[in-house]
């Protein structure tokens, strides 16, 4: 796996996560200082004792229900006592929502689940994330940690969606380039749905695409994708494409797609580009505004166990702790990604400020491309 100059490999983790992942690349420059002093995991007995007087879990999430709830089930089993509400925004909506009743003093969110790495950014300067620590990081790749309080719950691969009565096996591309050729040597066979590049979630994919093959090359791809692509902001909106068969193919999807393509067998599919499979972080943070901050601990630090990452697995959620064995079945985790594509092609996109600050050129580019 190709990792951002800004993980912290420490101790033993570079070493665990390197055995699972076969091999990986930390780079070379030092990882980036955070300018928030984070605070010790505090003990589950007095986190428990301080969330009896809370009134709840306030959660803003960019997550379907549907994905969420065996999360919110699980961690119910441990802590029944604590009820969690969840509302379901897209990512510039979440940090929106929140900033503007932080700002009146009002009720808000006291987590925020949101994929967009360039938002993360924003908020980090804007003083959304609280300084806490999970407990049990220690059981996970360094680079979960982005700093400041950003945690990465999921690092989610992009992937391809199909649909088999359309495409047999052998038709199926696994890598950008022959996906490209199909596109231009049978247009009709080859129609595809993705996101638009105003999609926060196809943004960051994008971004990690242009790592992995470099800018010239992914451009050069998306011309060739463009002529057959139609585009929904909505991921639920582009399987539902594929699986009636007014698409073929789905491109740059989300990773929670695993879950959702696994109801159709017969019907809909999924595969990895083995040239280039960008990791799209969905990042969480305790907020510095939280009303149940104690509530919010117990939460984070559930994600961040086992029982946790199991739940997040069978949600359809990229697990990534070291040597994550599912217990359920379910497929969607770093250890099972690591058999279908090889590590030099996956790329952990950071939240970073060199993802907020390329956004405008790619972007330009992107729109050239698709006549936008």
């Amino acid at each position: 796996m190709r990792m951002p100059g800004k993980a912290v490999l420490a101790g033993g983790t570079a070493l665990a996560v390197c055995a699972a992942l076969a091999a990986c690349s930390t780079g070379t420059s030092a990882p980036a200082s955070s300018a928030t002093t984070l605070s010790a995991p505090e003990s589950v007995a007095s986190l428990q004792q301080k969330a009896a007087s809370e009134k709840g879990l306030v959660v803003y999430a960019n997550v379907p229900n549907q994905y969420f709830q065996p999360v919110i089930a699980a961690f119910n089993k441990q802590y029944p006592k604590i009820q969690v509400q969840v509302t379901t925004l897209d990512d510039h909506a979440i940090f929106s929502k929140y900033e503007a009743e932080a700002a009146q003093g009002a009720r808000t969110a006291d987590l925020l689940v949101a994929s967009a790495p360039a938002s993360w950014v924003e908020a980090e300067q804007n003083g959304v994330p609280a300084a806490v620590t999970p407990a049990g990081l220690g059981a996970f790749p360094s680079w979960v940690n982005q700093g400041h309080g950003v945690y990465v719950m999921s690092a989610e691969p992009m992937l391809l969606g199909y649909n088999e009565k359309l495409l047999s096996a052998s038709q199926v591309p696994h890598t950008w380039s022959q996906l490209a050729a199909d596109a231009k040597a049978d247009p009709s066979r080859y129609r595809m749905v993705s996101y638009p590049i105003t999609n926060t979630l196809d943004y960051a994919g994008v971004y990690g695409l242009e790592h992995l093959m470099g800018g010239e090359k992914t451009m050069n791809i998306f011309a060739a994708l463009a002529p057959v692509t139609t585009t929904y902001n909505e991921g639920l909106d582009q399987l539902q494409q594929v699986v009636r068969g007014s698409a073929s193919l789905s491109y740059m999807t989300s990773g929670l797609a695993q879950g959702a393509l696994s109801q159709y067998k017969g019907l809909a599919g999924y595969t990895f580009m083995q040239d280039g499979t960008p990791l799209v972080p969905r990042a969480v943070s305790v907020t510095a505004k939280a009303s149940s901050p104690a509530s919010a601990q117990l939460f984070l630090d559930f994600l961040y166990s086992e029982a946790g990452q199991q739940a997040l697995c069978a949600g359809g959620f990229e697990a990534t702790m070291n040597g994550f064995q599912p217990a359920n079945g379910c497929t969607a985790s770093l250890t099972s990604l690591a058999k279908e594509v090889p590590a030099s092609s996956t790329y952990l996109v950071p939240i970073d400020q060199a993802v907020l600050d390329q956004q405008p050129e790619i972007t330009s580019e992107w729109n050239r491309v698709f006549h936008r």
